[in-house]
């Protein structure tokens, strides 16, 4: 017992002893931003906004859902990150008895919510799902 004490104790003395090397500061992030180099509580708490702001816009939870990747891993949402380092979500959803025969809900809403860095937002668009541009 007194060894392993002893071993801990030596260890953490070594950790921060000054000839440890000090942490590097990280490069400037490149634009657009990969998900990876944005602040992952932003991201979050993005999402949950536009999330949010879409069950709002559409009549509230007893009339609207978002699509499964608005709820699920934060790496999984529908985001692109802008040069200015806001966030801009594009996803889908649908009215809860909206469902096939499998029970997959089936999508008739398209939602775009821009966040701001200063967690400002702005539903640029609301409404039937658009064509896709080829």
């Amino acid at each position: 017992m007194r060894y392993w004490l002893a071993l801990a104790l030596a260890l953490s003395v070594v950790s921060l002893s000054p000839t440890s090397t000090p942490a590097q500061s990280p490069a400037a992030p490149a634009s657009p931003q990969p998900q990876s180099e944005v602040d992952r509580l932003f991201l979050t708490r993005g999402r949950n906004i536009a999330r949010a702001a879409a069950e709002t816009a559409n009549g509230g939870l007893g009339y609207y859902m978002a699509e499964p990747a608005m709820h699920g891993p934060t790496a999984n949402a529908p985001v692109v990150i802008n040069e200015d380092g806001s966030l801009q979500f594009t996803f889908k959803g649908f009215r809860p008895e909206d469902r096939d025969i499998n029970g997959n809900p089936t999508f008739s809403f398209e939602t775009e919510v821009l966040i701001n860095p200063d967690r400002t937002f702005q539903v640029v668009y609301n409404g039937p799902i658009r064509p896709v541009s080829p």
